[in-house]
């Protein structure tokens, strides 16, 4: 197991992130199951994360999607990080506040410098509420875990 996947390891069910990133402690995101190249979370759905109808704002989901692509990313132990170039979306269910919400990211092939990568956000019950497939390519940004 590399280090990458440990530290993501030791953050499973942490209400607080081991590193300063304010934006998942605005999402609530906490890390649930860890592989190399596959990352689970769970996200708590609030109010102030809600569009004019009363559901899930659609750029929110997109983050969580981006989010859980990006730590999917993280897991391989490269040496630098990885940025999204493009990223397809499609939702398929909505959301409301209070709804626990699980997204699953997972590598589908690791290039030299572009990673092909998908996520899942799920209900509850188990249903696909969105969906995201994306590339990502390598920065030269040095990570130091």
């Amino acid at each position: 197991m590399n280090s990458r996947v440990q530290f993501l390891k030791n953050q499973i069910d942490k209400d607080k992130w081991q590193y300063d990133y304010p934006l998942m402690d605005w999402l609530q995101a906490k890390v649930i199951e860890v592989e190399e190249g596959e990352v689970k979370m769970k996200f708590s759905t609030e109010k102030y994360m809600l569009n004019p109808i009363g559901i899930l704002h659609g750029g929110i989901m997109a983050t969580m999607l981006d989010e859980v692509m990006g730590a999917a990313s993280f897991t391989l132990g490269r040496p630098t990080g990885f940025a999204t170039i493009n990223m397809s979306v499609d939702y398929l269910q909505p959301a409301k506040a209070g709804d626990i919400i699980y997204g699953i990211g997972k590598v589908v092939r690791a290039g030299k410098t572009v990673l092909h990568i998908e996520s899942h956000l799920l209900n509850a019950e188990n249903k696909i509420i969105a969906k995201a497939t994306a590339n990502m390519i390598a920065t030269s940004v040095q990570i130091p875990i």
